[in-house]
């Protein structure tokens, strides 16, 4: 079977979690060279290690990289310069954001939380823009493809028992972003999506007895299929939004979530 992706791919976070899946699931189906940025320079060696000893892909650049322009920019022309051209970007931020209702919220937490996890990705985002715009098109590939990775809580609430203001307005504004700028590249051959994932399995939820009741209460009463998402899963679906095979979407948010939204 050919390999359904074929070209440079960038991920952000990708020291463990939803990112590491995400460079694992790459490298199955076709990318031999990777750069991977993260804060967690440890856990970049961690994904190294696992892509060479898995996949066999030995070409990868692991760039410590704070949510700062002068980092983010300098490590999109690390990746640019070691490798030529950038085909595949995948901006992945974590669950976060202070609990509670704005009553009940500072301006500092939420002004905080949304620098790192909206204006950190945005800064990845024009960076990878930036360069796409330079390189030419490959066929189906276009200039490049960018994955930002939103939620379904981009598209609706957080559960009424659970107040995340600041993390909803954030996974709004992503989504709000890909579709204007999805829009606006794609005369020029760079194609600009998200993933709206629904609740998949990490440590965090593992984390304590009390955030696994929460999530099973989650699930149960929002989820048709009834289980979390394997990060795999979700993973699969950025390959998609990365690959030729996804090449007439442009600014769009793929839903995956079991059926959350369905309902």
């Amino acid at each position: 079977m050919a390999p359904i992706l074929e070209g440079v791919a960038f991920i952000t976070s990708a020291g463990s979690g939803l990112g590491q899946t995400i460079a694992f699931s790459m490298a199955k189906h076709g990318v031999k060279k990777f750069a991977l940025a993260d804060t967690d320079e440890a856990g970049l060696q961690t994904t190294a290690a696992g892509l060479e000893k898995e996949y066999g892909v030995t070409d990868v650049l692991t760039i410590g990289m704070e949510a700062t322009e002068e980092s983010i920019e300098s490590a999109v022309h690390k990746a640019a310069a070691r490798f030529g051209r950038i085909d595949f970007a995948v901006n992945e931020t974590g669950f976060g954001g202070p609990m509670g209702g704005s009553p009940d919220t500072s301006l500092a937490d939420f002004n905080g939380y949304l620098s790192s996890s909206v204006a950190g990705v945005w800064l990845c985002h024009r960076a990878q823009i930036r360069h796409m715009l330079k390189q030419e098109p490959r066929g189906r590939y276009g200039r490049g493809s960018i994955v930002n990775m939103s939620s379904i809580h981009g598209l609706v609430a957080s559960p009424a028992f659970i107040a995340a203001g600041a993390y909803v307005a954030g996974r709004h504004a992503l989504l709000g972003l890909t579709k204007t700028e999805g829009a606006l590249y794609a005369p020029q051959g760079v194609r600009i999506n998200a993933i709206c994932s629904g609740y998949y399995d990490s440590p965090l939820i593992h984390s304590s007895a009390q955030m696994e009741a929460v999530v099973n209460k989650i699930i149960s009463e929002n989820v048709p299929v009834d289980r979390l998402a394997d990060p795999e899963e979700v993973a699969d679906a950025a390959v998609f939004l990365a690959s030729p095979m996804s090449s007439y979407m442009f600014g769009q948010g793929l839903v995956v979530d079991g059926g959350y939204t369905a309902k």
